[in-house]
């Protein structure tokens, strides 16, 4: 089945619209490291500060390096395209007194890549959260 010379499902959308979406582990803050032929690989490392005696902090690192990305039809030769991301964060919450359950994490990510149409992009987020258990 088509639908204006695409391939179509039984639903007559075309296949890949529709709001679909999927998840891969190599999803990070700033990129999903799902080109066409891509190879990624990736380690992270995340640590409970607990152990040490600070409750409430916790960090993690990670690093995402994809290669092999296949060309566009329109681009040169980019057999040797790549791409990696690293990703920090620092998250913390008040285990008691009076701001018990109010937490902040703090996050920070750096993105590179050499293949046509991606831009190297560094983005740091702030995040404030509070849970509350209602009685």
């Amino acid at each position: 089945m088509t639908k204006n010379g695409q391939p179509a499902n039984a639903l007559n959308h075309v296949d890949g619209q529709g709001g679909s979406s999927f998840y891969l582990f190599t999803d990070s803050m700033i990129n999903q490291f799902a080109r066409a032929g891509e190879n990624t690989t990736f380690g992270q490392y995340s640590y409970d500060f607990a152990r040490v005696g600070v409750p409430g902090l916790k960090a993690a690192f990670a690093y995402l390096h994809g290669t092999d990305i296949k060309a566009t039809a329109t681009a040169a030769d980019q057999s040797h395209a790549s791409e990696w991301e690293r990703d920090m964060r620092i998250d913390y919450v008040f285990q008691d007194g009076p701001l018990k359950g109010f937490g902040a994490t703090l996050r920070r990510a750096n993105y590179r890549g050499d293949a046509v149409g991606i831009a190297n992009q560094d983005q740091t987020r702030l995040i404030f959260n509070y849970t509350y258990a209602f009685k």
